[in-house]
């Protein structure tokens, strides 16, 4: 009796189908396209999220503490730098940024950029750190907003140290 191979085994019939399962895949996600970078938020609300954090960063300027608060949400939180434990709460928050801007601090914008509610932008802050002593310049490498209704809910400064 002469045998001969079969033409398929079921080990290649098995990998051959699997590649063809994938391939399939493969190109059903290919003709699929992404949605354009930044689609899921206009560029319009990433412009009006940009305007709230550069209108608070020169609140600072104004010495105007009740514009700069008013533009905090009810349950901001801040972390003046990566090290640092938030400070939490509205209140908190503000009592912090009043003693900065009544030492004369300064916040000088240097560029911002959105990604939907997030703000990132790098500065250079002018600080006192103690009445009657010089002030100091930090330079902020990334100073990170979250905005949420217009407010900002979350900020945390990355100082370069």
């Amino acid at each position: 009796m002469n045998r001969q191979k079969p033409l398929l085994s079921r080990r290649r019939f098995g990998a051959g189908g699997l590649a063809a399962i994938a391939f399939g895949f493969a190109r059903a996600g290919a003709a699929q396209v992404a949605p354009p970078f930044g689609a899921s938020v206009s560029r319009d609300v990433e412009r009006a999220n940009i305007a709230v954090v550069d209108e608070f960063c020169a609140a600072f300027a104004r010495k105007d503490v009740a514009k700069a608060v008013s533009l905090l949400s009810g349950g901001c939180s801040y972390r003046t730098s990566q090290t640092r434990p938030p400070i939490v709460g509205k209140d908190n928050v503000a009592s912090t940024i009043t003693r900065f801007i009544e030492l004369g601090a300064e916040f000088k914008v240097i560029r911002s950029v959105a990604l939907g509610p997030l703000v990132l932008n790098e500065r250079d802050d002018i600080v006192v750190m103690t009445a009657g002593a010089p002030a100091r310049t930090f330079h902020i490498a990334a100073g990170l907003f979250f905005i949420e209704d217009g407010r900002i809910a979350e900020w945390t400064d990355y100082v370069i140290r």
